[in-house]
């Protein structure tokens, strides 16, 4: 399971990526109507891949932490159905 800790990096890697993408145009490094400079081109793929990886990385923990609880619940059923069955004799 994956602490809360490494859950608030996913996030803060996410927002990190948002902002290398929003940056140049937030900042208006990058002038509008005009060709991308080297330097947007740059921030905007390396921030679009911090935040799909950050994504991909959140969405696994929120499947593992799925699975963990379907996993729990099948447990606890199987449990409630042995001790059904032996207190039925």
């Amino acid at each position: 399971m994956v602490s809360r800790a490494g859950s608030g990096v996913l996030v803060f890697i996410f927002l990190a990526g948002l902002w290398l993408v929003v940056a140049p145009f937030a900042l208006r490094f990058q002038h509008a109507h005009a060709g991308w400079a080297g330097a947007t081109r740059t921030d905007v793929i390396i921030g679009g891949m911090l935040a799909v990886a950050a994504f991909g990385g959140m969405f696994g923990v929120l499947a593992g932490r799925v699975r963990e609880m379907y996993s729990d619940a099948a447990s606890v059923t199987a449990l409630r159905g042995s001790t059904d069955f032996a207190t039925k004799e």
